[in-house]
């Protein structure tokens, strides 16, 4: 039995290792072809540049164009709608016609080497060198509501007797102004200062056009003279040097009494001593249209100053 056991446990030594690899996965199976070798190319197969050729650089490939992102696919927004302008002007506050006044006209620096008179019109005809001396104006307008159309320059008037009584300084102001002032020293006021021994050579000018308020106060409705259709008057110079000052008490009042009454028969409105306080220096004439043809004359001829009774002296007694 002893030489019989070597046998036996080689035998189970041998079972067992064949139970194992039947028990393990087949290993894969060898792929036994002959790869193909790899031939480096023959460089005499290369193709031969030719002198003189220019060389072409290599192109690259394409690069792979990116997907288009989500933004890109998205619609693009719609315009906003334009903001319509607003159908209603605004309204501006309102300014005094004094700021306005104190403003230099904008149109002024540009258009007053360009801008010419108007065609003379039927006032200029009948006025120009038959019963006064003008110079056309151009119309203006502004600032504010000021302005004015067939406006002149007056110079001087022309009497019948072809002597001239100038106005000091010139006026501007409308023609039909014009002819009515022109009108009145010819045919009233020559006649008024005769008795004073003389005639008229000068009449004083205190204001023509002049773009304000009424009275000067700052929002008040516009002044005739901001229309060119006014003018105030303190005297008048005669030829032998005397002035006579149509608000001087000393003057006789007859005198000033025959100036009131020709002044106010002539325009529609005149306001003197008396009437508003701020006249009581000089004499407001002008030719504003009213409803009705209503006329405005408002100048108390007052009595001579050495007239005016004095108060009576104060008692001694009196407390």
């Amino acid at each position: 039995m002893g030489r019989f056991l070597p046998i036996l446990t080689a035998t189970m030594l041998l079972s067992l290792a064949q139970g194992v690899q039947a028990q393990m996965p087949p290993a894969p199976a060898k792929d036994m072809r002959a790869k193909p070798v790899q031939q480096k190319p023959d460089a005499s197969q290369r193709p031969v540049q030719r002198p003189g050729a220019s060389k072409q650089p290599a192109q690259k490939p394409d690069a792979p164009q990116p997907p288009p992102s989500n933004a890109a696919r998205q619609p693009k927004p719609e315009p906003a709608p334009l903001r319509q302008p607003d159908t209603i002007p605004r309204r501006i506050a309102p300014v005094p016609m004094e700021v306005f006044a104190a403003e230099p006209d904008p149109q002024a620096a540009g258009s007053s080497a360009s801008a010419k008179p108007d065609e003379p019109s039927a006032c200029q005809l009948r006025v120009a060198d038959k019963i006064a001396v003008i110079e056309p104006l151009p119309s203006f307008g502004g600032p504010g509501d000021c302005g004015a159309s067939d406006v002149v320059r007056l110079e001087a008037i022309i009497q019948p007797d072809k002597s001239r009584v100038a106005l000091s300084p010139p006026a501007t102001m409308r023609c039909t102004m014009a002819e009515a002032l022109a009108t009145w020293v010819r045919e009233d006021l020559t006649t008024t200062v005769a008795p004073l021994g003389s005639q008229p050579r000068e009449l004083d000018n205190y204001a023509s056009y002049d773009c304000r308020g009424r009275n000067r106060v700052a929002g008040a409705r516009i002044s005739e003279h901001g229309l060119a259709n006014a003018i105030d008057v303190r005297g008048v110079r005669l030829a032998n040097g005397q002035f006579a000052d149509f608000t001087d008490r000393k003057l006789a009042r007859e005198f000033r009494e025959a100036v009131r009454i020709s002044v106010c028969a002539r325009f529609t409105t005149v306001l003197g001593p008396g009437s508003d306080g701020h006249h009581e220096t000089h004499i407001h004439m002008d030719l504003a249209e009213r409803r009705g043809g209503y006329r405005l004359c408002q100048w108390n001829v007052l009595d001579p100053a050495s007239q005016v009774p004095l108060p009576r002296p104060r008692p001694k007694e009196a407390p």
